[in-house]
């Protein structure tokens, strides 16, 4: 076998283990709001972040039973919650109680997280497949199809006509026109494809198994800059203020400089975990959680570590921030929610199935799906006594 097949086969084994997902905010179309949480990373730029308040006291106010694992993030809209399951149906469902509003079947399975935008659902599956659904009625609007399986989820960039972003295991990142599915332009990787495309301020960003994060001008796809991560990167890129942030295979998180084509900063974690989740990034720090089930919080302007929180299992599920809480999943089923500034653990719920992707959040509500099928929904935990 040659050293570039081989290369190939090890990266398609380790990123079949189940995944988790700025340039800068202006013009972005994409973005979490204390109602919404439209994309699995929060917003355009895949920051992990939102001003959404979670609730206090989570206690658990619904279920949703989906028959099938649910190995993506579900997205949250005008209260309405959307799942994709690995059986390749999506259900649309009431954030308020749960309640079953459609469901729509693709011709394969989905491990990719749904986006929401301007009334549209878009979803890739298995088969390569990337569904464009009406967000009220599930009705199809098009399809455009990839020459490989999608297991990271589209983003959509501004301008005219919008596009839609997607990775695929074709070695390409495609760009579609929103409004029809048509292809506007292609860029071609020399490997698989993984995340999310970051998108902000005219560029995409993307990291794969070719071991490099490019970034791709939104325009005509050619490329800014591409620059070596070292190794295979499963995750999202987070993107902000011109710099990429990303964790990759070999244990180690970086800090990349898009201007200069330069690493700013590398934090190499103990023994090496690797890091399949996405890093959240805010104004001042960075959260990486590992395989080591290790969650660091680290200085945004140099790597150092700020502290750190061991959790009882491997984490896939990609931290969240949501104001002075940060959220994740681990394999061990357990939900956990942390303190900011400390990572002092404040609450944790175990729904005794491993949780592989990351939470939503918006005001008064986490939602969260399992390998178990079910998606679990937290709400303020309800007052006893007073009156009904």
């Amino acid at each position: 076998m040659s050293p570039v097949l081989f290369r190939r086969l090890i990266c398609l084994l380790l990123v079949q283990w189940p995944l988790a997902g700025r340039v800068g905010r202006a013009g972005e179309r994409v973005a979490a709001t204390g109602a919404s949480w439209p994309i699995a990373r929060g917003d355009a730029a895949l920051t992990g972040t939102t001003p959404a308040r979670p609730p206090v006291q989570p206690a658990l106010r619904w279920s949703f039973d989906a028959k099938a694992k649910l190995l993506a993030a579900p997205v949250i809209e005008d209260g309405t919650v959307y799942a994709a399951a690995a059986d390749g149906t999506v259900q649309a469902l009431r954030l308020a109680d749960g309640g079953p509003l459609w469901t729509f079947k693709a011709d394969a399975g989905i491990e990719a997280s749904p986006l929401i935008a301007e009334g549209v659902l878009y979803v890739g599956d298995l088969a390569g497949t990337l569904y464009a659904l009406d967000a009220a009625s599930g009705r199809r609007a098009w399809v455009y199809a990839t020459e490989g399986q999608i297991m990271g989820g589209a983003n959509r960039a501004p301008g005219d006509p919008s596009l839609i972003l997607v990775g695929s295991y074709d070695h390409r990142l495609h760009a579609v026109d929103a409004r029809t599915g048509q292809r506007v332009w292609i860029y071609e990787t020399e490997n698989y494809i993984n995340g999310i495309p970051a998108v902000g301020n005219g560029i995409a960003l993307v990291g794969g198994c070719d071991e490099r994060v490019h970034a791709v001008r939104l325009k005509d796809g050619v490329a800014v800059t591409n620059l070596s991560s070292g190794s295979y990167v499963a995750a999202s890129p987070a993107v902000r203020d011109g710099l990429a942030y990303v964790g990759h295979y070999q244990g180690e998180v970086l800090a990349l400089d898009l201007a200069k084509g330069l690493i700013r900063w590398r934090f190499a974690a103990e023994g090496a975990p690797a890091f399949f989740a996405s890093v959240a990034v805010t104004s001042t720090r960075v959260l990486a959680a590992s395989r080591a089930g290790v969650v660091y919080c680290l200085s945004r302007d140099t790597g150092r570590e700020i502290w750190r929180f061991q959790a009882q299992d491997e984490i896939d599920s990609s931290p969240v921030v949501a104001r002075d809480r940060v959220l994740f999943g681990s394999r061990d089923g357990r939900l956990t929610m942390l303190r900011y500034d400390t990572g002092e653990l404040l609450w944790s719920y175990l729904v005794g199935s491993p949780i592989t992707a990351a939470v939503a959040v918006v005001d008064g509500w986490i939602v969260v799906g399992a390998a178990d099928g079910v998606l679990y929904a937290f709400g303020e935990e309800k007052k006893k006594g007073g009156t009904k």
